[in-house]
């Protein structure tokens, strides 16, 4: 090894943990543009589950591997280069475990938006879920979700199966998850916020929706001072213990069904700090639309946005 491959080696054991751990989802993205099959699977954790756009979309490493095999093969990789991302350690010693949220960039779909949680072994890093979704800006919000809602009324969408709620520290989470859909259904924000963390991170539907818990306060608390609120019936939920000493973060993704806009996606994160106490760390809000209208749908958000 060369004395400059070897500086940089070193540079990067001594790299902070997110910054590694952000390298990882950008090898794994660089891998998947090229079509490099190999680098591209060995960016995955072994207990991998991605989630696609669709709510029909959940597939371990294994199910993944193999659809992207003959894709690979044809030299046809797909690209997302990412554009902004955010990576928080999970609150343990071991500095192992990371979550994540980005937004990205499809040459094919235009904006992406991607959340999940990442593993380390050794000293490699590796991505054990993912969440794609295509964000629907507001001003597209209402008509977009209407057409959804009348595709799925004529073709079903079946929502994938996922991991439940086996263990305490999932069932704890589970409950938080419940008891935030209801005090947003009641319009209850003293409870609302309470099931949130000081640190927590909402993300709207709309890409620029990017919130610390301060800036959702100020825009969902005069929603609740007029007992408006809104309600996400969850229909399904797989929940993830996080491998971490501590078993104290569990990653969610769900299936949740509005009035007002038909099937809608949460992911994120829910942690156990020192009270004893489990709240919401990271909560992503999207409209999942189904691949049979994706390219359509993501042709005209780039359309409005350009």
């Amino acid at each position: 090894m060369s004395l400059f491959l070897a500086a940089l080696a070193v540079l990067s054991l001594q790299s902070a943990p997110e910054e590694q751990a952000a390298a990882a989802l950008d090898r794994m993205h660089a891998a998947a543009a090229r079509a490099d099959s190999a680098a591209w699977a060995d960016s995955l954790a072994p207990d991998l589950v991605w989630v696609g756009n669709e709510t029909s979309e959940r597939w371990n490493r294994e199910a993944l591997l193999a659809f992207a095999a003959p894709v690979f093969a044809r030299g046809e990789g797909w690209t997302y280069a990412a554009r902004e991302r955010h990576v928080t350690l999970a609150p343990d010693p071991c500095a192992c475990v990371a979550w994540f949220d980005e937004v990205l960039d499809s040459a094919t779909y235009g904006t992406a938006r991607g959340e999940g949680m990442l593993v380390r072994s050794g000293d490699d890093w590796r991505v054990l879920r993912y969440a794609l979704s295509y964000p629907i800006p507001n001003d597209l919000a209402n008509g977009m979700t209407d057409e959804i809602k009348a595709f799925e009324a004529a073709t079903p969408v079946v929502d994938a199966p996922g991991e439940a709620a086996d263990t305490p520290e999932e069932t704890a989470a589970a409950a938080t998850l419940d008891a935030l859909h209801r005090a947003a259904s009641t319009a209850d924000g003293a409870t609302y916020f309470d099931l949130l963390t000081p640190d927590a991170t909402y993300i709207g539907t709309d890409v620029t929706e990017r919130w610390s818990i301060a800036e959702f306060r100020s825009y969902a608390e005069p929603y609740f001072a007029r007992g408006k609120g809104w309600t996400y019936t969850p229909r399904s939920r797989a929940l993830t213990l996080a491998p971490l000493d501590c078993r104290c973060v569990v990653w969610f993704d769900e299936a949740l069904d509005s009035q007002s806009y038909g099937t809608s996606r949460g992911t994120g994160v829910v942690v156990r700090g020192e009270d004893g106490r489990w709240r919401i760390a990271l909560y992503a809000l999207t409209f999942p639309i189904p691949n049979a209208l994706a390219r359509d749908m993501t042709a005209r958000i780039r359309a409005a946005q350009q």
